[in-house]
């Protein structure tokens, strides 16, 4: 709901405040959602005795999302035809405010503690950083989940693209590649096709890195590709991390797995508005590269010989 206020207030009062307090809300929103939806998941299927079911279930879920995200960018392009910039702003509040009813048929998932206020809070951020550190498989696996933050390379697709002296026309054509290719990764986890986490970070590098280098309509083409192939393992480190916790704070933890591919995003996005005027766009991909195959090795030694849901 709150997102979909802030929808509604970037229609209703388009303007700099407006779209500021609109951002904010979603902000907030991710805030209060991060960690929640994974951890009431895991815990019904466990109470069901399927909590095997979990990654599959994930994947399934991830890659319809991502359909629809899919056929909301192309439903966008009519809607705002037909309707014009409104249509759209209010067409998706609409949309936040199914979301918030089908959440409200959720079953009631078992209350921890009847206790509130801040040191209630406090109990259960410190119960679920302790587990964290304290676990040395599950810290390993937080590690390399979070660092799926690399991921936001995809933003710069374009800028790669239209630097590669792409036309401007075909540039929408290979953003499509690795939404489909992330579609597809999500599909195969989904069908329980894949449980590794090292192959597909190794695939994924030589893809992105390759690309960058060829620096080509092909070479763009093999980044999307790769950035879905990154999605695979993706999914299976977040569904391992579930597995791995046993305390009581488990949206916490999850929490802290969104925190961290939140930080490593933003240094993504901070590194190559620093530096790609400087040392070039492929470049910076190619570096990114580097640091996800880094992420492979660390998982193929450190997450090695873990249990597997």
């Amino acid at each position: 709901m709150l997102r979909g206020a802030g929808f509604a207030l970037w229609v209703a009062v388009p303007g700099y405040p407006a779209f500021a307090a609109g951002f904010l809300l979603w902000a907030v929103k991710s805030a209060l959602t991060s960690g929640t939806l994974e951890a009431l998941v895991f815990e019904e299927l466990a109470a069901a005795g399927q909590n095997d079911r979990y990654t599959a279930l994930t994947g399934r879920a991830a890659a319809v999302g991502q359909t629809a995200s899919l056929a909301a960018t192309g439903l966008a392009a009519p809607t705002l035809a037909v309707g014009g910039y409104a249509l759209v702003g209010y067409a998706s509040a609409a949309v936040c405010v199914v979301q918030a009813l089908v959440a409200l048929t959720f079953p009631p998932a078992p209350r921890i503690s009847d206790t509130a206020g801040i040191a209630a809070y406090l109990a259960t951020l410190r119960a679920g950083i302790s587990e964290v550190v304290g676990s040395r498989q599950l810290r390993r696996l937080v590690i390399v989940a979070g660092l799926g933050g690399l991921l936001a390379v995809d933003e710069f697709l374009p800028l790669l693209a239209k630097d590669a002296g792409i036309a401007s026309s075909d540039i929408p054509l290979l953003v499509l590649i690795p939404t489909a290719a992330s579609i597809a990764a999500s599909a195969v986890v989904g069908a329980g096709r894949c449980a590794a986490i090292a192959t597909p970070l190794v695939i994924a590098a030589v893809l992105i890195g390759g690309g960058a280098i060829a620096h080509s309509v092909i070479g763009i083409a093999a980044m999307g590709v790769g950035i879905g192939t990154h999605q695979l393992s993706q999914l299976v480190a977040e569904s391992r991390v579930q597995h791995a916790v046993v305390g009581q704070a488990r949206a916490t933890v999850t929490s802290v797995v969104e925190v961290l591919a939140d930080g490593t995003a933003l240094l993504v996005y901070a590194g190559f508005g620093l530096a790609a005027g400087r040392l070039g766009l492929p470049l910076l991909c190619e570096i990114d590269a580097v640091l996800v195959f880094a992420v492979a090795m660390y998982a193929a030694v450190a997450v090695t010989g873990q249990r597997r849901p």
